[in-house]
């Protein structure tokens, strides 16, 4: 296995004693990565990534994402005239208590900023530690719940689930003629926030609106989908994370609702959920995302062929937000003049028009910064289109 080249990394582990300096391994590698020509005194940035547990995967491109855009900018000379991007990374298991865990480490670390944890039960679980400790962090968590913790320190990349639902329910209107919406949720905070963002709007906007919950973890989801087929709905939402995503799919088509429609979340537009789907399964499916691979744009083109390169795997959502995390992360720093994490949290706060490889990102007094949402669809072959894009200015 190649060792990761041309960026300092610290490895620390998720849980027990930590073993600070070790050199982190990036598995996957097909070249190395740039030389480092940033002599000065690193700037040490957190990452809380889900490295083991039932999102490593998605925990994989994360890591090569950031990876890879910290060797670029220490290849072009790091920030602050000279200085590398040190990556602090943490196992956080892709769980709540594991992300507790890895932020303490993070924290002890004496880290500038941090990117992560990804998902909305592992931000809300962390984000009192990093307010507490004044470190701004930078994550793709889409629970509109984390904003009522007024958190100053909290940066989010993705689309906000209170802003996702809605455009769900506008576009099924607008495609299917749907009057009634059947939802499954998972019964986390990312689930239960945007299945009650998009009932609410439901009900402000005379649409019928029924639901049922599981967890994750759940292996099957027959009883929740066939009581939302007798309810006889026009078309499916689903609010779910990687395998509950695929296995919606898979039970939808093995109870004989596969030609209702079905609108899944940004999780079902990741390979690494699809490709637990057969293509049929998938044909005419929808998935709601804020990111799409779109090969017409140079920028977004040149991120997909440096990344094929790199590790030899295409780019997906978790690839594209925390290489744009990275970047966010190098030009904040930039911009602050400074190492001082109040410095890049002001600094965060003041981002306007950053260049992302999915759009531009433009920071609200809330934190929100990703204004940019696509539904994409499924074909026979498990190729995506672009069906809406939705401007949620």
């Amino acid at each position: 296995m190649a060792m990761a080249v041309g960026m300092t990394v610290t490895s620390l582990a998720g849980c027990g004693s930590s073993t600070s300096g070790a050199k982190a391994q990036a598995s996957g590698e097909t070249q190395a990565g740039a030389k480092s020509t940033a002599t000065g005194a690193p700037i040490k940035v957190g990452v809380s990534n889900m490295v083991t547990g039932p999102m490593a995967a998605g925990g994989l491109r994360m890591k090569q994402a950031v990876t890879m855009a910290f060797e670029e900018i220490n290849a072009k000379g790091g920030v602050l005239g000279g200085r590398p991007l040190e990556m602090v990374l943490v196992d956080d298991t892709g769980t709540p208590t594991g992300a507790v865990n890895a932020v303490n480490k993070i924290l002890g670390e004496n880290v500038s900023v941090a990117i992560g944890p990804h998902t909305s039960p592992m931000a809300s679980a962390t984000q009192e530690l990093y307010r507490k400790a004044g470190v701004p962090f930078i994550s793709a968590a889409t629970s509109p719940k984390l904003l009522e913790a007024q958190n100053p320190y909290f940066f989010r990349i993705s689309v906000s689930d209170g802003a996702v639902g809605p455009a769900m329910v506008e576009f099924a209107k607008d495609q299917f003629g749907a009057a009634k919406v059947g939802a499954l949720y998972d019964t986390d905070d990312y689930g239960v926030a945007a299945d009650n963002a998009t009932k609410v709007y439901c009900e402000q906007n005379g649409i019928e609106y029924y639901s049922e919950g599981f967890t994750s973890g759940d292996k099957d989801l027959t009883s929740q989908l066939s009581k939302i087929k007798g309810w006889g709905p026009d078309v499916i939402f689903d609010f779910s994370h990687d395998a509950e995503a695929a296995l919606i799919v898979r039970q939808l088509d093995e109870l004989g609702m596969g030609d209702l429609p079905h609108v899944g979340p940004n999780a079902l537009a990741q390979s690494q959920t699809y490709d637990l789907c057969d293509a049929k399964q998938l044909e005419g499916t929808y998935a709601s995302t804020d990111f799409y691979a779109d090969q017409t744009n140079e920028t977004m083109k040149k991120f997909l062929d440096d990344f094929k390169a790199r590790w030899g795997a295409d780019v997906e959502r978790y690839a594209a937000m925390y290489y744009t995390a990275a970047y966010l992360t190098a030009d904040a720093i930039e911009r602050a003049g400074s190492d001082k994490p109040e410095d890049i949290r002001k600094a965060l706060s003041e981002t306007k028009d950053f260049n992302a490889v999915f759009g531009k990102l433009n920071c609200s007094e809330q934190g929100e910064m990703n204004r940019n949402l696509y539904i994409l669809e499924f074909d026979g072959e498990k190729n995506m289109s672009v069906s809406k894009q939705v401007s949620l200015d």
